[in-house]
């Protein structure tokens, strides 16, 4: 589990000319990040920045935020790739078998006969589900869905996979 921050989004470009920032979010509810005043930003999730949110906007479900300081195209645009963390402590308690996904980055992805897929890379939002991108021999895109994910075990950092190998 990575402690600090947990890494809610990511910016993905500019939009328009007076500083706006446009967000990919990674959250499952993405107004969850307009929820906060302050937004910590990095470019190696070790070295944060704290940031103050002027304004928020959800439009088609886009993220688009202006922060305080970045007035123009030119200064939002070297934000371009930088994580979005909100502190730990600072976020809502999980219940039972719910996870930050930021927290089941790494975790070895296992089948249900115990070979080893690779490693959890990230996740896409697809909108029918989330798909978990597992790097190892090969790229594979498994659902995360309750008929493929059978287990998240945080203690061996495995996520157990109804999946056929050599898919």
């Amino acid at each position: 589990m990575r402690e600090d921050y947990v890494v809610m989004g990511k910016v993905v470009g500019s939009f328009g000319i007076n500083g706006w920032l446009k967000i990919k979010s990674f959250s499952e509810k993405i107004e969850l990040l307009g929820k906060y005043e302050n937004w910590y930003f990095s470019q190696d999730e070790k070295n944060w920045s704290e940031k103050k949110i002027e304004q928020f906007k959800i439009n088609l479900n886009k993220i688009s935020v202006k922060i305080y300081g970045i007035n123009d195209r030119t200064a939002a645009d070297g934000y371009k790739g930088y994580l979005i963390g909100i502190p730990r402590q600072s976020l809502p308690e999980l219940a039972n078998n719910e996870f930050y996904w930021n927290d089941l980055i790494g975790f070895e992805v296992v089948t249900l006969s115990d070979v080893l897929l690779g490693k959890l890379e990230t996740f896409i939002e697809t909108g029918a589900n989330d798909v978990m991108v597992v790097e190892g021999d090969k790229q594979r895109l498994l659902p995360y869905v309750p008929s493929v994910v059978k287990k998240v075990d945080v203690k061996q950092q495995q996520i157990i996979v109804d999946w056929d190998e050599n898919f």
